[in-house]
């Protein structure tokens, strides 16, 4: 037996074996040295009222597309951890219930809420603020970006500041200047620049009063304007929110998925124009006003596709509007959004508000689909008027003349046409960790 384990000995610390160890153990020193050079990455806490796998809402995709492309291209750089709520956890009597998961390397803690009236526009939860600070106890992080927050309400905001940590704030609604999240309220008239004179009587809605009106608008103000950055996602948004008394605002604009293979357009399986809608089945996204246009029509060359976000994935269903043929279908994932856009000739985007961005135009455009989209804040910007698309008043008057030009030619339309500089989330990315980067080194 001691012969034995001699051998075993002598055959471990052979020259050859000694060689390999010592080999072994430098290259550990050296990746250590490496580590101990490099500089400690930064902590970027994430929070919006949803995230992936739960992926609802543009706001949403805008944030998963920023989380792929930081883990991906900065994640020696910055450290990510997200806050969210649960959509799917809907009993009353357990709210404030906090999980964690992992996504893609990062810790995820995800929330139950308090399921209530209106509270999607209710400003604040004071056990949710208690659990978020929970969160920023456990996490420490050095710098967190709010995006959406409704639902889980301002207190979030107030933790953060408590704390002592350095925030920002990419706005992509309303939700913060406005009881209305889309500067529309429940008569459909429109509030195109919101309230800009605080001391203008507006119609609250019907549910609260003037002054709980007025009460939760400087609130969210004043949660903005302790922010350290404030950004949005257009334009056209920045102007509304300088006139509402935020005036520091900076451009941060959306892009397109870099993630997705934008493939052009095929609708070949019909010899009609394919007009889709696609940014949802509700008044302010001008749905109801593209309806009543076909059904008045009655376009002879034209048939529709609608998405019915309400619908899971892989839902259709055939109808008629008059003789005009339409299509619903259910949502689509993330991943699959090119070969719904594929299946369109011509996007309809009628927002009757101003919309922060318009996500669905661009991404209509990038698989070469012509689009006709509203005049109102952002959605329209990237469409060039008369050759890549139309640029109207979101009037039934009209959208009823874009599907009259568009009938009369459904050859030309029928078409693929592109859209030169359509901006890539890469773009936006790469903005937002110097921004990153200038806050954390700011705060050290």
């Amino acid at each position: 037996m001691a012969q034995q384990a001699l051998a075993r000995v002598h055959a471990e610390y052979s020259i050859e074996a000694l060689a390999n160890n010592i080999s072994h153990v430098l290259s550990q020193a050296v990746m250590s040295a490496q580590v101990a050079e490099r500089p400690a990455r930064k902590k970027i806490a994430l929070v919006n009222v949803f995230f992936p796998p739960q992926s609802i809402g543009g706001g949403t995709r805008v944030v998963s597309d920023n989380f792929d492309l930081l883990q991906k291209n900065y994640s020696e750089e910055f450290e990510l951890c997200v806050f969210t709520s649960d959509a799917e956890h809907k009993t009353p009597h357990v709210p404030h219930v906090m999980t964690i998961y992992n996504h893609q390397g990062a810790r995820v803690y995800r929330a139950t809420v308090l399921w209530r009236e209106q509270m999607d526009w209710n400003p604040y939860d004071e056990e949710m603020k208690a659990l978020f600070e929970d969160f920023l106890i456990a996490e420490q992080p050095d710098l967190i970006h709010f995006h959406c927050v409704q639902r889980l309400g301002g207190g979030v905001l107030e933790a953060a500041r408590e704390a002592k940590i350095p925030y920002i704030v990419t706005t992509h609604d309303a939700w913060w200047i406005s009881d209305y999240q889309f500067l529309v309220d429940e008569s459909n008239k429109v509030y195109p620049d919101g309230h800009p004179n605080p001391y203008e009587e507006y119609t609250p809605p019907s549910f609260t009063t003037l002054s709980e009106s007025m009460e939760r608008i400087l609130y969210l103000k004043d949660l903005l304007n302790h922010a350290d950055e404030v950004l949005t996602v257009s334009d056209s948004f920045a102007e509304i929110y300088h006139k509402n008394d935020v005036p520091h605002v900076k451009i941060n604009k959306n892009g397109i998925s870099a993630s997705i293979t934008w493939l052009p357009k095929d609708t070949r399986y019909t010899n009609n124009v394919v007009i889709g809608h696609v940014g949802g089945m509700a008044e302010h996204k001008g749905y109801f006003l593209l309806k009543k246009a076909i059904t008045k029509l009655q376009p002879k060359n034209i048939e529709v596709l609608v998405v019915d976000s309400s619908q899971e994935e892989g839902y259709r269903m055939e109808s008629h509007w008059g003789k005009v043929p339409v299509t619903f279908v259910g949502r689509y994932s993330q991943l699959r959004v090119a070969e719904l856009y594929g299946q369109i000739d011509v996007l309809f985007a009628p927002s009757t508000w101003p919309e922060s961005y318009g996500l669905v135009t661009r991404e209509a455009a990038a698989c070469q689909c012509w689009v006709v989209a509203s005049n109102m804040g952002g959605i329209a910007e990237d469409v060039i008027d008369g050759k890549t698309g139309f640029v109207i008043e979101p009037t039934l008057e009209a959208i009823t003349n874009s599907l009259t030009t568009i009938n009369k030619n459904p050859e030309h339309f029928k078409e693929n046409v592109i859209t030169p500089s359509l901006r890539c989330v890469t773009e936006q990315v790469k903005e937002l960790a110097d921004i990153y980067r200038q806050r954390t080194q700011h705060h050290e």
